[in-house]
């Protein structure tokens, strides 16, 4: 239901700011619904904050620039759900998100957000430009609202506006001379979605007088995207004629003059309006997987198949090596279905969790390692692995190992031995339940001298007494050794 109405907005209300005077007949009511149902699904992510939702849409790559708020360019769907989230922590009363105008072209579209609290008190306006690659590649820039007047504004954003101005101006009353002085003279006008072409100031001015009439659109109007000194505007217009309607054009400037102008084409207005447009991205576009339903690899662990999910290539060799430690060790391998990497929204808050019965997978076991994979690898270690990360992936699959092998009898003894009290419950710290020990104790044990990591550091613990620990789990001997060459 939340989706009809996301889309609801964009194909219905828009409409009353395009040309809501006119009374002609819907031209092509179905032309580039495909895009407004890919930005309606957009909304829903971000009218509940869901940044898993949001960054699905970057799953198979791609970037999301948000650098005019101050955050760095996402370039991996970890990235991106970290950089939503804090967006939406910043702003924790915006709800109401909706796409309020949709443009688009053969190969992007631009959507003209607006958020508002929960009683309508305030707001804010934006929009994002996307495009939209082969396989579900998305790259997408915001740009900021810049109305006049705005103290925060740069000077590079008001020399923006007052071009703006100059524009508007110019067109409206199509003086050529004012045409001219706002465009370089080698400018390049594109608009693909009419296939329209104009590639110097001079071809531009041959048409001006077939031209429709233009006017400045719905404030606000003009949104600005800087990088240093490189600036980017989004601005929109308001066409006349025998059918009036929106149309957005983005601007690339060297100076105080348009070197390049993409005009984008209103969805709802183009459906109104016009007839015989060209297809695009929308028509082709396959909404990546959900970044909780994501498998990227399947690899075969002793016979039986493991899902490795939002996993990139690193991940791929370090789930081999982890179960290549049980398989040395000799004491069997963990059955798990799946193996999670971020994002993942158990690792907000935890570094890992063993899942014993996971509804996705029928009731299976499965794992989540929370190590993305920038966190991996580490030339100072003999495994070539971050020793952290190989001790908590060992960790995580180790719960699992004990779930299926352990007796009563010897979660006991391994509390006596250990002396702890409780084997699994809220009511011991993290590091002081027997679980949480032993689940520690086999990775210690099957690393290997080198990299062998103890990270619970109280009560102190000697080799040892960890080697007896793991002969009491197990049946068997450590990989790790005590004394004056092994672990220390």
């Amino acid at each position: 239901m939340r989706r009809h109405t996301a889309v609801a907005v964009l194909t219905g209300m828009v409409v009353l700011s395009a040309c809501a005077q006119d009374s002609e007949p819907v031209v092509d009511d179905t032309w580039a619904h495909e895009a407004e149902e890919v930005v309606a699904l957009l909304a829903d992510a971000y009218d509940v904050a869901d940044p898993y939702q949001a960054a699905r849409f970057f799953t198979a790559g791609g970037t999301l620039d948000l650098t005019i708020w101050g955050y760095p360019v996402a370039t991996t769907p970890d990235e991106v759900v970290e950089v939503v989230r804090d967006l939406w922590f910043m702003q924790p009363d915006f709800a109401n998100v909706r796409a309020d105008h949709l443009f688009v072209s053969p190969v992007g579209a631009l959507a003209w957000w607006s958020a508002y609290d929960k009683d309508y008190a305030g707001g804010n306006n934006w929009v994002q430009s996307y495009s939209f690659g082969r396989g579900g590649h998305t790259a997408s820039q915001a740009f900021r609202n810049v109305e006049p007047g705005e103290e925060r504004n740069t000077p590079e954003e008001i020399a923006a506006l007052e071009l703006a101005d100059r524009y508007f101006e110019a067109w409206e009353t199509k003086d050529a001379t004012a045409i001219a002085a706002v465009y370089s003279p080698s400018v390049v006008v594109r608009d693909d979605t009419t296939d329209e072409e104009w590639r110097s100031i001079d071809e531009l001015l041959a048409d001006v007088d077939s031209a429709p009439p233009l006017q400045p659109g719905p404030s606000p109007r003009t949104f600005v995207y800087q990088d240093g000194n490189h600036v980017q505007v989004i601005a929109l217009v308001q066409l006349g004629g025998d059918c009036s309607r929106l149309e957005a054009r983005r601007w690339v400037l060297a100076g105080d003059r348009i070197v390049k102008e993409t005009r984008f084409t209103h969805v709802p207005s183009a459906q109104r309006c016009l007839s015989g447009l060209a297809d695009g991205w929308w028509t082709t576009f396959e909404l990546p997987p959900d970044l909780q339903n994501n498998v990227t690899e399947i690899i075969d662990v002793g016979g039986s198949q493991v899902e490795l999910v939002n996993a990139e290539p690193i991940h791929e060799e370090f789930t081999r090596w982890l179960f290549d430690r049980y398989f040395e060790a000799g004491i069997g391998v963990p059955e798990v279905a799946a193996v999670w990497y971020p994002p993942a929204p158990e690792c907000d808050k935890l570094g890992g969790l063993a899942i014993e019965a996971d509804e996705r997978y029928e009731g299976r076991h499965t794992v989540v390692i929370c190590f993305t994979d920038e966190r991996l690898e580490y030339d100072g270690s003999e495994s070539g692995w971050f020793p952290p990360a190989a001790a908590y992936g060992l960790h995580e699959l180790a719960h699992i190992w004990m779930v299926d092998r352990l007796t009563d009898d010897i979660r006991a003894q391994y509390n006596d031995d250990a002396g702890l009290t409780v084997w699994r419950g809220a009511e011991a710290e993290w590091a002081q339940r027997g679980v949480e020990q032993a689940a520690f104790t086999i990775p210690w044990a099957i690393t290997g001298d080198a990299d062998a990591l103890w990270p619970i550091f109280f009560p102190e613990i000697s080799c040892e007494e960890l080697a007896d620990r793991y002969t009491l789990l197990t049946g068997d001997e450590p990989l790790t050794t005590c004394g004056e060459d092994g672990w220390s």
